[in-house]
């Protein structure tokens, strides 16, 4: 099943609304303010990539594919209730379904030779109801007011031909597996899997052969995981100290070594690597549950820089291969729906 709609693309003009505070973040002292002109000389050219007239309810967690002229994401279309998997060149702009249309989907990636594509979808489901109402919305949410995880059941991860076509099954059975990512030579994939009874880490080989178990927690979530540039660790998400309450880690590929790099009071999820392999971008609520905002960190020198700084949510930024762009989900546009945007980006000197 194919979905094909056009568009013509429209750039999004930034206002400012100026109100300063100070907060505390991992022992450094950050100033909070709230004006988009200090994006500009990190954020260049914003510009809104989806939107509603395309017949998205909502789109976001985007991935550049290798050669950065294309995207993939997921979004749920106009009255129907879970995401489906689309790609998109950018020139063109206009969005292809690639996943089966059923079921719940989540997590796409390219391969690193951009000849294949991984993603979640629940779609094999045998329980599942044919107007795909009785399913819950897989992952991470925030529900009036309240954290709430949802591990949909056979949810599996398929590789598939960048159109959709030739779509297996690399994973199998009634538990969730997603979350997923290729290594940067193409060999292995990581994701997250409650098959054990709870959430940790795993990686696999790229036909789904390999299995092996990274992280080996019983009382917690492990997710969000990506290979750094050079396959040596894996960034993650978990919430070891406070339940749903996420911290950024980061670990040994083998599963040895692992250390936490934030500690804080927040919600710290989606972290993603830059390409020099010392510096990742992650979403954090420092600033507010309802505020939700993209901030950088050096894994080697413990630096944070705020990156984004809009009134609405910001967050799951992914760089492309060359890292001269960065993409991300927003609510900053007109309607108020959570989007893709993407950026020109310059790494702030304090980082480099």
């Amino acid at each position: 099943m194919k979905f094909y709609l056009s568009f013509r693309p429209i750039f999004l003009m930034s206002l400012c609304v100026i109100l300063v505070k100070g907060i505390t973040c991992q022992s450094q002292e950050i100033v909070e303010i709230f004006d988009i002109a200090l994006e500009q000389p990190f954020l260049q050219n914003i510009r809104q990539v989806t939107f509603p007239f395309m017949g998205f309810e909502k789109a976001g967690e985007a991935y550049f594919s290798p050669d950065g002229n294309t995207i993939i994401f997921q979004a749920v279309p106009e009255n129907q209730n879970h995401y489906q998997i689309f790609t998109m060149n950018l020139e063109e702009g206009i969005p292809v379904m690639v996943s089966t249309g059923r079921g719940a989907c989540t997590c796409a990636y390219f391969r690193p030779d951009g000849q294949k594509i991984i993603f979640a979808s629940s779609h094999d489901d045998p329980q599942l109801n044919p107007d795909n109402n009785d399913q819950p919305v897989p992952g991470y949410q925030r529900d009036r007011g309240q954290y709430v995880w949802e591990f949909t059941p056979y949810m599996n991860i398929y590789e598939a031909n960048p159109d959709g076509t030739e779509l297996i099954p690399l994973t199998q059975g009634p538990a969730y597996h997603a979350e997923c990512a290729y290594s940067n030579d193409g060999t292995r994939i990581v994701f997250a899997s409650n098959e054990s009874g709870s959430m940790n880490i795993y990686t696999m080989n790229a036909d789904g052969t390999g299995v092996k178990q990274i992280t080996h927690t019983t009382t917690c979530y492990n997710g969000g995981c990506f290979f750094s540039p050079d396959c040596s660790e894996i960034v993650f998400r978990a919430d070891r100290d406070i339940p749903h309450y996420l911290q950024i880690y980061l670990i040994n590929s083998d599963g040895s070594n692992e250390r936490q790099l934030t500690n804080n009071h927040a919600v710290n999820w989606a972290p993603f690597w830059h390409p020099n392999g010392k510096v990742i971008a992650f979403t954090t609520s420092l600033h507010g549950h309802a505020h939700y905002e993209i901030y950088l960190l050096n894994i080697e020198t413990n630096r944070h820089f705020r990156l984004t700084h809009d009134a609405s949510f910001d967050g799951l930024p992914a760089f492309s291969n060359d890292g001269s762009k960065i993409m991300w989900t927003s609510k900053r546009g007109p309607d108020n729906t959570s989007q893709v945007f993407i950026a020109d980006f310059l790494m702030p000197e304090e980082l480099q």
